[in-house]
């Protein structure tokens, strides 16, 4: 791609826009705002460039919208941008088998990993999409590799370092279950999930789960209920050395404030004073209806997470990197739901042990 830049300005700075690199001139004294056409590269901000300006800050300014993430992923493929456009709404659905979530999404979501870390280079959006793809299929190096036409130990460079980079964004909040609180004591719903891996040596009961009758490692997931959202993650954990309630009574019940409970399921029994269970002969009907609701809604948020096949599938990597893709995965599905949420829960316990739902 030809270098840009206006005639005027070329003795002052010249942009190039295949790097996103600058060069300043030394006699250069005014200040100027560089603006890149929206239209061709999908950028959007106005930056103020000086001859002190760190290329760290153009960079920041460089944020990309949603046609940067559509445009980049047709070349890789194979479609052209009139298929795209006349197409959109199937192009839609295929970007989001491809990639996991919408065009939109993933544009934010590098916007996101931007503000919390520059990324100093608009070629990282091809690694970033190698990433999402790498989460949503978790095909092989080599198939990457291929389709991103790079080399493949560079490839597998750089999705670990997205997927580190994802997995520290701040989009899980403890404090989160507390929106839209209506002063019940129960805040949210908490269940624990298992994921497939392969057998680690030596042989070890402590890592059997008999959902798949194998190895698995499990996490501890906490949903708000008012909103919908993921409030904990806590993991992973062998399977058989752990029961959902060992989790629990390990980390998340010193993190409830005074007289705070978690709606679970019959595997937290025997701790009333953290969990509100399902009763069959102290519950009417409506409470148990109602609370099936809300356990319903949480099952969802965990088939959300299992959509992406690193997680759904028998993980082949070492087990220290599951928990950084684990991470990774859930604050792409909590970026989903904030975008677009969940059915509504409002959950409401009385004194009396009472409940009142609305939905």
């Amino acid at each position: 791609m030809q270098d840009w830049a206006d005639s005027e300005m070329s003795n002052l700075v010249k942009l190039k826009i295949d790097t996103f690199q600058f060069q300043a001139s030394s006699t250069m004294t005014a200040s100027f705002f560089l603006l890149v056409p929206a239209s061709q590269f999908g950028l959007t901000r106005l930056t103020m460039v000086t001859q002190s300006t760190p290329p760290t800050e153009l960079y920041r300014a460089l944020q990309i919208t949603a046609d940067t993430i559509i445009r980049t992923a047709s070349i890789y493929q194979g479609l052209t941008a009139r298929a795209v456009n006349h197409e959109a709404y199937r192009y839609q659905r295929t970007f989001r088998g491809c990639f996991g979530v919408a065009p939109h999404l993933a544009a934010e979501l590098w916007n996101m990993l931007d503000d919390e870390d520059p990324l100093s280079d608009i070629r990282w959006v091809t690694y970033f999409l190698a990433t999402l793809m790498f989460l949503r299929t978790y095909t092989v190096t080599a198939v990457l590799a291929m389709i991103f036409m790079k080399d493949e130990k560079t490839i597998r460079h750089w999705v670990w370092v997205f997927i580190e980079k994802i997995a520290s964004l701040d989009l899980i909040r403890w404090e989160y279950r507390r929106m839209n609180d209506n002063g019940s004591r129960c805040l949210v719903t908490v269940d624990g999930t298992d994921f497939r891996i392969r057998e680690p040596g030596p042989f070890s009961t402590g890592w059997f789960t008999k959902k798949f009758n194998g190895p698995g490692l499990r996490y501890e997931i906490g949903v708000c209920i008012q909103t919908g959202w993921i409030v904990w993650i806590n993991g992973p954990f062998p399977c058989g050395e752990w029961v959902d309630i060992a989790i629990s009574l390990s980390s998340l019940v010193h993190m409830f404030e005074g007289d705070e409970r978690a709606v679970a399921d019959k595997g937290y029994r025997g701790y009333p004073q953290y969990f509100d269970c399902p009763w069959r002969h102290l519950d009417n009907q409506q409470q148990t209806s109602r609370k099936a609701l809300a356990r319903a809604r949480h099952e969802c948020v965990n088939r959300r997470l299992k959509e992406w096949s690193c997680l759904l599938q028998r993980w082949r990597h070492s087990l220290d990197k599951h928990g950084k893709m684990a991470h990774a995965v859930a604050n792409i599905v909590q970026l989903q739901i904030m975008e677009r949420p969940m059915w509504q829960v409002e959950y409401y316990d009385r004194v009396n042990n009472e409940f009142d739902f609305d939905y």
